[in-house]
């Protein structure tokens, strides 16, 4: 049952992303919702967790917008499974621990995803706008992560209760 509520999560951030032309664009940078569920994940459930859904998260992409089927999947899935680590020794109640994983999780996925996407044949140009582009749109992740770890905390109590009780009564 918590499965279900995970991806159905994943499947509204996914549509919140990839609705309209350019998706939710704030100051001028992309927000990476998908990315951004799945890092949060990986810092509330860990390494494996946050891996498996991280590596859904990111078929759920690759199907849709279809250009490296597997890429992006594999991408989210190595980042998260990083990050999970990382929260995993560090305290993850600390907004700067959050801040930070966040942060680096996004520029390491942005990367990691141009360089696959180089390892498949597609030109890409690494200058000082992808840089300040893959810059700003990691510390809009980051700020806007901080904003919605709370609630996402308490989604996740909420699913894991409801598993519970569904479990119990058969």
């Amino acid at each position: 049952m918590k499965y279900v509520g995970y991806w159905s999560i994943l499947f509204v951030g996914l549509l919140v992303q990839t609705t309209g032309s350019s998706g939710l664009v704030i100051f001028g940078y992309k927000l990476e919702v998908l990315l951004l569920l799945t890092l949060l994940f990986a810092i509330i459930h860990g390494p494996y967790g946050g891996a498996i859904l991280g590596f859904v998260g990111g078929l759920m992409q690759d199907l849709l917008v279809g250009h490296y089927i597997g890429l992006y999947a594999s991408v989210l899935m190595f980042v998260c499974l990083g990050v999970g680590y990382l929260s995993k020794r560090l305290y993850k109640e600390n907004f700067l621990v959050r801040f930070m994983a966040i942060f680096a999780g996004t520029a390491q996925a942005k990367i990691c995803f141009l360089v696959g996407k180089i390892a498949f044949g597609a030109t890409v140009y690494f200058g000082r706008v992808t840089f300040m582009t893959i810059l700003g749109s990691a510390l809009l992740n980051a700020f806007v992560g901080l904003l919605i770890f709370r609630p996402l905390v308490l989604l996740d109590k909420r699913l894991i209760y409801w598993d519970e009780l569904f479990k119990r009564t058969g």
